[in-house]
C-alpha cells in the first residue's frame, strides 16, 4: 500500500516539476521583438500594394518592393528578398565605385576607359544605359564577381544574404536595391555626378510615367532572358519635399510601365502624407530621447553615489535609512527570467522527492528481510 501511494506521489512531484519547468522558460524566454517602422504605417503601405494588385488582378507573388524615407531612415518592404535578374539596375553601383575613384583622384572626367572618358560613360550609362559601355566598365574594375563584392559596401546585408546568383548572373532584390539607392542619396558628395545622371535618365517613363512635377533620379531595368521571363524593374529617388526612395522589382507581369508608374504615384501620396507629419514626429522622437538622456544621467549619478558611499571606511558609512518607502532600490535584482518563488518552489520539489525516495527504499528493505526469514507481512 505505501509502495502505491508512494508511486503517485511520485507522478504528482514530477508532474508539477515539469510545470514549474514550463512556467520558468516562458517566463525567461525573450519575446520577438516587433518590427520598429518609425513614422511608417506598415499596414497603410500594405494596403497600397493590396489594393492596386487586386484592383488589377495582379499576382503580388511577381511583385517586390522597397519604401525607404530617409528624413527618418525608416523602410518598408513587400517580398524583399526574392532574386530578380537586376537587367540595367547594376549600372548603378558600377557607376558609384567609379565615381568613388573620381572622388578619390584616381581618376578624372577625362580618363580614358575602353575609349570612352568617364564623363562619356557617366552620360551613356546612366542616362542611356548603354549596356557595352556597362560591361567595359566593369571590366576595368575586375571581373563580374569582383564587380558584385564591391557592390556589397553600398548595402548594410550580412555576406550570407548573397546567393551565387548574385555573383554569377548579377540578381537583385529590392531590399538590395533599396538600400543601395539610400547609400547614393544620404551619401552623395561620395559620388559625384551620378545622380546629376540620373535625374535626366527616361523622361516620361517608368517612374517618371506617375509623377510629371517633381524630379526623379531613376534607373530602369527590362530584360526577357531565355527561358521566356520578363523582368522589368525600376529605383529611384522621388523628389518630393522631403525626398523618398522606391524600387519596384517585378516578373513576368503585364503592362509593367503602367504598373510601375500607377505605383510610383501612389507611393507619392502617402509620402506627402509622411510630410504633413514629420515636425510632430520629429519633436515626439527628440522629446523622447531627451526624457532617455536624463534617465541614464540620473542612474549613472546614482551609481557613482553608491560605489563612493561603498568606497567609504565603514566607520564612516552612513547607515541606511530604514523607509518602507526605498524597497525597490534595496531589493536584489533575480536573475533574468526567473521567478523567486519558482526557484523556491524548486527546492521544496527536491525534498518531497527525496523524502518519497527514502520512504519507498525503507519499504523495499523492509520487504526483502522478510522474503529472506520467510514470513510475510
Amino acid at each position: 500500500m505505501i509502495r502505491q501511494y508512494t508511486k503517485r506521489l511520485l507522478s504528482l512531484l514530477l508532474c508539477l516539476a515539469l510545470l514549474g519547468a514550463t512556467a520558468a522558460f516562458a517566463e525567461g524566454e525573450d519575446a520577438a521583438e516587433p518590427e520598429d517602422y518609425g513614422i511608417l504605417d506598415p499596414d497603410a503601405l500594405q494596403q497600397i500594394v493590396d489594393d492596386y494588385c487586386q484592383s488589377k488582378g495582379l499576382n503580388r507573388d511577381e511583385l517586390s518592393v522597397g519604401f525607404c524615407y530617409p528624413a527618418t531612415g525608416d523602410a518598408w518592404y513587400w517580398n524583399p528578398d526574392a532574386w530578380y535578374y537586376s537587367a540595367s539596375m547594376y549600372k548603378v553601383p558600377v557607376m558609384m565605385i567609379l565615381a568613388e575613384r573620381y572622388k578619390a583622384g584616381e581618376i578624372t572626367d577625362e580618363t580614358k576607359i575602353s575609349g570612352l572618358t568617364l564623363a562619356e560613360a557617366n552620360e551613356l550609362i546612366l542616362v542611356y544605359s548603354h549596356n557595352d559601355y556597362a560591361h567595359a566598365m566593369m571590366h576595368y574594375i575586375g571581373t563580374d564577381a569582383e564587380c558584385r563584392t564591391l557592390y556589397q559596401q553600398y548595402a548594410e546585408l550580412p555576406s550570407d544574404y548573397y546567393v551565387q546568383d548574385f555573383y554569377d548572373y548579377s540578381y537583385f532584390t529590392a531590399r538590395f536595391m533599396t538600400q543601395v539607392m539610400q547609400t547614393l542619396y544620404t551619401e552623395q558628395e561620395r559620388f559625384p555626378n551620378v545622380i546629376d545622371h540620373l535625374l535626366l535618365a527616361q523622361p516620361g517613363q517608368y517612374f517618371k510615367g506617375g509623377i510629371t512635377d517633381v524630379p526623379i533620379a531613376q534607373k530602369y531595368g527590362n530584360f526577357k532572358d531565355s527561358m521566356g521571363r520578363q523582368f522589368t524593374h525600376t529605383t529611384g529617388i522621388v523628389y518630393t519635399e522631403n525626398p523618398f526612395i522606391l524600387t519596384i522589382m517585378t516578373k513576368n507581369m503585364g503592362a509593367t510601365d503602367t504598373v510601375i508608374a500607377q505605383f510610383c504615384g501612389a507611393f507619392e501620396d502617402y509620402a506627402k502624407r509622411l510630410d504633413a507629419a514629420l515636425p510632430a514626429y520629429l519633436q515626439q522622437k527628440q522629446e523622447a530621447e531627451e526624457e532617455a538622456r536624463r534617465l541614464a544621467e540620473e542612474e549613472a549619478q546614482r551609481s557613482l553615489q553608491e560605489e563612493a558611499a561603498a568606497a567609504l571606511p565603514e566607520t564612516e558609512a552612513q547607515p541606511e535609512p530604514e523607509s518602507a518607502s526605498e524597497p525597490e532600490a534595496l531589493q536584489p535584482v533575480r536573475p533574468h527570467g526567473v521567478n523567486r518563488g519558482i526557484l523556491l518552489g524548486f527546492g521544496v520539489i527536491i525534498v518531497l522527492l527525496l523524502a518519497a525516495f527514502l520512504v519507498e527504499y525503507t519499504a523495499e528493505r523492509r520487504d526483502r528481510r522478510y522474503a529472506r526469514s520467510g514470513r510475510t507481512r
